[in-house]
């Protein structure tokens, strides 16, 4: 008679290999998850990156269109010389800008039937947002139509 709970034959031989050959597969498993993981944790980091310094780009923008849509500039500087003015907030775009603005020349004004000189400005504006801060500054010219002797 066999006795109840007592294995024999092939059962009996066993020593656990599938559980070992689990454990292996299951901490490959792991360490591919974790790897994924990090890839799109950098994947949202440089995207967000590239968010901010899009917007400082808008915000270097809205400085000199700032600057150029004023009629006409007060006493402005030679280029040299610019002095920042100070820092302007815009809160929709998360951040600020500084905008310097100076005097290059004066040139004559072509393709007028008058005599017209054109007085040539330029104005460097930085944006810089809050978060992160992403920075971009943006460089443009701009002229005036003037009257000699003004």
């Amino acid at each position: 008679m066999k006795k109840r709970g007592t294995c024999t034959g092939p059962a009996a031989t066993q020593s656990g290999a599938a559980l070992i050959v689990s454990l292996i597969l299951l901490m490959v498993l792991t360490v591919l998850a974790v790897s994924t993981l990090g890839t799109a944790r950098q994947g949202l980091l440089m995207a967000g990156n590239t968010q901010f310094r899009e917007n400082a780009f808008r915000l270097a923008q809205d400085g000199i269109d700032a600057v150029v849509n004023v009629p006409a500039p007060a006493a402005v500087p030679d280029c040299p010389a610019a002095v920042a003015d100070p820092a302007v907030a815009v809160p929709a775009l998360g951040g600020s800008y500084v905008t310097e603005l100076c005097y290059r020349d004066e040139s004559p004004c072509e393709g007028y039937s008058a005599s017209f000189r054109c007085l040539n400005y330029e104005v460097a504006a930085t944006g810089l947002t809050d978060a992160r801060e992403a920075r971009a500054t943006l460089v443009q010219g701009f002229a005036l139509i003037g009257v000699p002797g003004e």
